[in-house]
């Protein structure tokens, strides 16, 4: 029997969802006792860190948070990763190996402390980069591997960490997006040399802008420290954090186990659900896996699986899939080695070491030429993504995601005929 595509909202039936009666949580949340918390530094008039205290406190509790003996707070995940890096040792010219699956900050982050950004590929099924793929990029020239936890989930932290010990080589986390992420039961960030956090607004635990540096490396928080701000013994910069803004963290920080407990229920749910769908693979959850980080729930979508008779794009998938009241994202849409910046390096950065500098380990990259296959069918084909905020919601929430979905399952060849 055929199934009229009127039923699909894309080609003019009714929505599963109407977002104007019914809209999606919104992101970031400010409570009463957030603005008690700013206002209450505002009105102190110590508002720098050296003055305020609510930027050690904000310490304190990440100690606590995390586990790590060492926290140092600063203005952003970005500036986290550029101090993290070059406090582990990170010299111009080392090679720093990072997935070609990321925020582009990860691998300018590398450029910023002078160092060559090496792509790895990933493994689809997470979303993570590919420790066996790390190995085959290792020269003489490299220093440290820098994997990320793509949406908080965490990657193979104990494959990763058996090859930079096998190559006598860092490890820093770039945890931008895991600060709620577990990883056998240890915190994200504090399982390789040191771990770099991101509280931007539209991260689980936000403050506007700030990041923090945790470690377990007492030499590495030293250096850390010295690096943050400016001063009289090393070249650092000024990456402090503001009490105003620590103040929100630490407010935010009082309801974070409830949301991402809330999270976490919606995440399982929807697992669960989507899986049953042919073509729709959320994101795989290892055993090692002992808390997901959750900004966000990646979803590969497999075209092959989904479509039964002639082929539905990601991308009519994707439109459909919006028609009916339910947001989704394409997931990061290149490789990073795909932006401009990388293409058009010597352009792009002429005026900027190593590319200007002409060093033989940039100059041993094509960044123009570089092909890695997972993430290239990850970002042409497959992925897609439910935004955190969306996680907040309700189990009636996360039903109509699973409606939407399996009404453009069951009319998939009527959208096959109206994508043409």
């Amino acid at each position: 029997m055929s199934v009229s595509v009127n039923q699909l909202a894309v080609a003019g039936g009714t929505p599963v969802r109407n977002t104007k009666e019914r809209p999606w949580p919104s992101w970031p949340i400010a409570t009463e006792e957030d603005i008690a918390a700013v206002a209450a530094v505002l009105r102190s008039g110590k508002w720098n860190r050296w003055r305020s205290d609510r930027v050690v406190a904000l310490e304190e509790a990440l100690k606590e948070f995390t586990g790590a003996a060492h926290v140092v707070a600063l203005a952003s995940g970005t500036a986290g990763l550029e101090v993290a890096l070059k406090a582990a040792g990170v010299r111009p010219g080392d090679e720093v190996i990072v997935p070609a699956y990321t925020y582009i900050a990860t691998a300018t982050a590398v450029l910023q402390v002078g160092g060559v950004p090496v792509f790895a590929d990933i493994i689809p099924e997470t979303e993570n980069v590919d420790p066996a793929s790390m190995e085959t990029l290792i020269t003489e020239r490299t220093r440290a591997l820098l994997p990320v936890h793509v949406s908080g989930l965490p990657c193979d932290m104990a494959a990763i960490l058996g090859v930079a010990e096998r190559h006598s080589l860092r490890v820093i986390e770039d945890t931008a997006q895991g600060i709620g992420g577990m990883w056998n039961g240890r915190r994200l960030g504090t399982i390789g040399d040191a771990g770099a956090y991101s509280f931007q607004a539209s991260k689980n635990l936000p403050g506007g802008e700030g990041g923090a540096v945790v470690t377990n490396d007492p030499a590495i928080a030293e250096k850390a420290f010295m690096l943050m701000h400016i001063n009289y013994e090393v070249l650092g910069w000024n990456y402090r954090l503001t009490g105003m803004t620590a103040a929100l963290i630490l407010s935010q920080l009082e309801r974070f186990p409830a949301l991402q407990a809330r999270r976490q229920a919606n995440a399982a749910f929807l697992r669960d659900a989507l899986a049953e769908i042919p073509g729709i693979a959320p994101t795989r959850v290892d055993p090692f896996v002992t808390g997901d980080g959750l900004h966000g729930l990646g979803v590969r979508y497999l075209g092959s699986e989904f479509s039964t008779g002639a082929p539905v794009s990601r991308e009519a998938f994707a439109k459909a899939l919006r028609a009916e009241g339910i947001p989704c994202a394409l997931g990061y849409g290149d490789p990073v080695y795909r932006s401009p910046l990388f293409q058009e390096a010597h352009k792009r950065m002429q005026d900027q070491c190593p590319v200007a500098c002409d060093h033989p380990a940039m100059a041993a990259q094509n960044y123009a030429k570089l092909h890695l296959p997972n993430v290239e069918r990850l970002c042409a084909e497959e992925a897609l993504r439910f935004n955190q905020p969306m996680l907040l919601g309700t189990q009636e929430d996360m039903q109509d995601i699973i409606e939407a979905v399996a009404k453009i399952h069951a009319n998939q060849q009527a959208l096959a005929a109206v994508a043409k």
